[in-house]
């Protein structure tokens, strides 16, 4: 974690336009809220890595990214449901002061921080989602392409965060194989083609390594459980309706 000297250090290596006009007191509190107990991921120290991405990374507004990203966590409670909406809430509270941000900015960096919830952005009238919008998902995501070691550390922190304070064991391998089949059921893992090219082989990769893990400590019982909870996630209801009809007729 770093010291207050450091984060000194680290804001004053940003771009000039990233923080133009941002008040330093907001990323200030913002580091202070990560330090709230029971991370082990959503740590400031993935911020950082976040923020690394974003350096390499063209964007049409890299201050509203940039912000997006040092905020997205800021409110982290394993298990908690509200997480995004409070986060984007503070961001707005500790923002808002900052007298270059316009009441746009405002609101595409709360749209932002909430599109982290589901890791799918919102759709922004008849074009979809915006290209900022995908790139801060696709570099949230980034983790799901590092190299296996750190993959594996993340994946036993995230497992670590979540046992025992919100799931049991076995409640947590049932979601996560969900979340993980999910992300490998859609045709990318990334939104942008270029995340895509860079990371999704790589993801995949990682993401059936992780399956094989957890479900090789799954007894028959929860196996099933687990592969109906992820198929009732992943196939329109018509198409599981079949498929059962299928199931019980053999």
């Amino acid at each position: 974690m770093i010291a207050s000297e450091g984060l000194s250090a680290w804001i004053a290596s940003l771009p000039r336009d990233w923080i133009a006009g941002v008040d330093a007191d907001a990323l200030v509190r913002a580091h202070s809220a990560y330090q709230s107990p029971g991370r082990q991921y959503h740590t400031w120290e993935h911020v950082l890595a976040c923020v690394e991405h974003l350096r390499s990374t063209s964007c049409e507004n890299p201050r509203v990214v940039f912000l997006a990203l040092v905020f997205h966590d800021a409110v982290y409670v394993a298990g908690w449901s509200e997480n995004e909406e409070r986060s984007a809430r503070l961001a707005r509270e500790l923002l808002r002061s900052s007298e270059s941000l316009d009441s746009a900015e405002l609101a595409a960096i709360e749209r932002m921080i909430l599109s982290t919830r589901h890791h799918r952005a919102p759709a922004s009238g008849a074009s979809g989602a915006s290209a900022d919008e995908a790139t801060l998902i696709d570099i949230d995501l980034s983790i799901l392409a590092a190299p296996r070691r750190e993959y594996e550390q993340y994946a036993g922190a995230i497992h670590d965060e979540w046992v025992p304070v919100a799931a049991s064991e076995t409640a947590f391998r049932i979601g996560r194989l969900e979340f993980l089949r999910g992300m490998l059921a859609a045709p990318h893992v990334y939104l942008s083609r270029a995340a895509q090219q860079r990371w999704d082989q790589a993801a995949r990769a990682n993401m059936a390594w992780e399956i094989r893990e957890l479900t090789g400590r799954q007894g028959t019982l929860e196996r099933v459980m687990s592969a109906i909870r992820s198929l009732v996630a992943i196939l329109p209801a018509t198409m599981l309706i079949d498929y059962v009809r299928v199931y019980v007729r053999t």
